[in-house]
């Protein structure tokens, strides 16, 4: 969404903002030559044979003088595809952030690209086709069905300041989106959803990854991969297979707390001040993923990240494979508090999102909900806070919004006015949730979760994959309850 902030994810009082708003108000380098790389290495389970994903070879070097990423990058394709294929883009998101339209108060204070040039497929120069935050690849000569092809290509990204998921803060880069990625074909044909500022617009494959990083001196990274260095010296090369995305944060300024949850790693990234509430997220996260295992499944990966920090503007938290973001608190009717369910929410992601993988553009609650969902029941059970009635009013309040500007849960993210993407896409489908748990049962719900995680791990799931494995678990044709929540469709009445 437009301000993660108020992604209703984050603390009650947040939340009931957004729940007391009118109907009348919504809208209709250095290099360090000389020196072997430092290679850390961690693999996820091949659920996918390698032929079926593309695999991403990325080597950067940061300049911290100036703000920049040079380098160059190889990603070869994928030999499975039911056509012989004649194009291929990508996304270039970095462009999103230099000329700026959309909201002013999210504008960054300097502007953000990312240039390419170079580029080859298999050797050959072609000319890439770029308009925005898209570039079109003609291939040379078809590439058949079986066949693989490796695409080439030099950029520079310049950082923007202020720009949301990618920013530069005092001595830290954040590097989300920050490379040209694949876009999806699937049998809708190729997805080059634009940029937006509402929700999530990224609908990403899984990948293989291995990025080499040259950093300043001092600097160190955190990233999507098994990063685990402690003599760091740069270059770095970290690899990591079947992911979704890779990102990374270049710090000089973080300090860390380690943790284990089951056989992994958990890391909390906290800045100086940050002391009085970093030991108590650190254990939030180790519980949090302790929770999500045994509820949902096994988390397949060898460690995950917590970075605290600003990670652009109005962004309180963000999910990415093996890393998210958290601010360190959140303001609450008492004063400011640990962001326990900020953390514990990102986390969750790892599971909807991260492994269990959805369009988020075409179907924002199927990860946003569930994951709400999950954080509830976290908080629930394990801090002792009871959302009843909250979601009671959301459900209410979700009611009338349809009725006024028939936006469902269950609609694109851009369709929905940002004042009302938060409770329909994120907080009705959790009262969804935990209502399917008065009609069926706790454990049946949970079953449900544990099933489709173990269904559809390191694939895109759809709302119609999501309700034939209710059924199938429950039992019964859960149907109708689905399509009230999620459409606003009335149950057929006998008689």
């Amino acid at each position: 969404m437009k301000r993660r902030f108020f992604s209703f994810s984050m603390s009650f009082v947040l939340v009931m903002m957004a729940l007391v708003s009118t109907l009348a108000n919504l809208p209709p380098e250095r290099q360090l030559s000389g020196e072997a790389p430092v290679r850390h290495k961690a693999t996820a389970p091949s659920a996918t044979a390698a032929a079926d994903r593309p695999i991403y070879k990325i080597e950067a070097t940061y300049d911290h003088h100036k703000d920049e990423v040079t380098g160059h990058m190889s990603v070869s394709l994928p030999k499975t595809r039911s056509e012989p294929q004649t194009e291929v883009y990508f996304h270039l998101y970095p462009n999103a952030f230099h000329k700026w339209k959309y909201g002013k108060e999210s504008k960054p204070s300097r502007p953000g690209y990312i240039q390419v040039s170079h580029v080859k497929v298999n050797g050959t120069p072609v000319k890439a086709k770029i308009r925005d935050t898209i570039m079109k690849v003609r291939l040379p000569e078809p590439l058949p069905i079986g066949k693989s092809a490796k695409i080439e290509m030099d950029y520079r990204l310049r950082l923007p300041y202020g720009g949301t998921r990618l920013n530069v803060y005092k001595n830290t880069a954040f590097l989300a989106q920050w490379y040209p990625i694949l876009a999806v074909k699937d049998q809708e044909g190729w997805h080059l959803e634009p940029y937006t500022t509402t929700g999530d617009p990224f609908y990403t494959q899984m990948s293989d990854f291995e990025v080499t990083f040259r950093v300043p001196q001092g600097y160190r990274i955190i990233s999507t991969g098994y990063d685990r260095a402690k003599d760091y010296r740069s270059p770095v090369t970290i690899k990591q297979e079947n992911v979704r995305d890779f990102v990374a944060v270049l710090t000089r300024d973080y300090k860390v707390l380690k943790g284990k949850a089951g056989d992994t790693e958990v890391n909390l990234w906290y800045l100086k001040g940050m002391e009085g509430v970093s030991q108590i997220l650190r254990d939030a996260a180790v519980s949090g993923m302790n929770f999500y295992s045994e509820k949902f499944g096994k988390y397949p990966y060898k460690e995950v990240d917590v970075v605290l920090g600003e990670t652009g503007y109005g962004i309180a938290g963000m999910e990415y494979p093996g890393l998210v973001t958290s601010i360190p608190r959140v303001p609450t009717r008492k004063g400011h508090s640990p962001a326990i369910n900020v953390v514990v929410h990102e986390l969750a992601h790892q599971w909807w999102y991260g492994v269990v993988g959805n369009n988020q553009v075409k179907e924002p609650w199927l990860d946003e909900g569930l994951t709400t969902f999950s954080e509830f029941l976290y908080m629930q059970e394990k801090m002792k806070e009871d959302e009843k009635d909250l979601l009671n009013r959301a459900t209410v309040r979700t009611n009338e919004i349809h009725k006024a500007v028939g936006v469902t849960s269950a609609d694109s993210l851009y369709d929905y006015p940002d004042s009302v993407y938060g409770l329909m896409v994120y907080i009705r489908p959790a009262a969804m949730m935990f209502n399917l748990m008065d009609e069926i049962g706790k454990d049946k719900v949970i079953r449900i979760l544990h099933t489709y995680y173990d269904k559809f791990q390191y694939r895109t799931a759809t709302t119609r994959d999501f309700i034939r494995v209710a059924n199938e678990v429950a039992g019964k044709d859960l149907t109708p309850f689905f399509q009230e929540w999620l459409y606003f469709k009335e149950k057929n009445k006998k008689g």
